[in-house]
């Protein structure tokens, strides 16, 4: 009989590789501004075409009927037009994905230097914390 220990080195060498794969296909982290720790965690751009030129912010949230609701502004850091597409991804308390792909992509056409304020509401009350997905049409 196997020891318990190699049965969890199986189970974390496997949770490693998973979680490459999702990171090599879930898109890429977006800077937005400098060390900018807030933007880090709540945007996910999925295009290498739109990184440093799309960011967030003013990102402010509450709770509205047990729901977490949120609003910020999705911004174009450049002069020229982008046509983009955004989503919310919302995570429970445990930073588990709640409702998963539910959320249809949303258009914007974002002008040069043009800032617009998108919102969302949680699908249900386990939401604790989200992340804003964009990717370019």
């Amino acid at each position: 009989m196997r020891s318990p220990h190699y049965f969890v080195k199986g189970f974390a060498v496997l949770l490693l590789a998973a979680s490459l794969v999702a990171c090599s296909t879930s898109g890429i982290e977006a800077i937005g501004k400098p060390d900018d720790a807030d933007v880090k965690k709540h945007l996910l751009i999925h295009s290498d075409a739109l990184a440093n030129k799309v960011t967030i912010s003013d990102m402010r949230s509450r709770e509205v009927g047990g729901l977490l609701e949120v609003n910020l502004k999705l911004a174009n850091l450049t002069s020229s037009d982008k046509a983009v597409e955004y989503r919310f991804s919302w995570f429970d308390a445990d930073e588990f994905e709640v409702e998963a792909g539910t959320d249809a992509w949303t258009p914007v056409n974002l002008h040069g230097a043009q800032s617009v304020t998108v919102r969302g509401v949680a699908p249900n009350g386990s939401v604790k914390s989200y992340r804003l997905n964009v990717k370019g049409q």
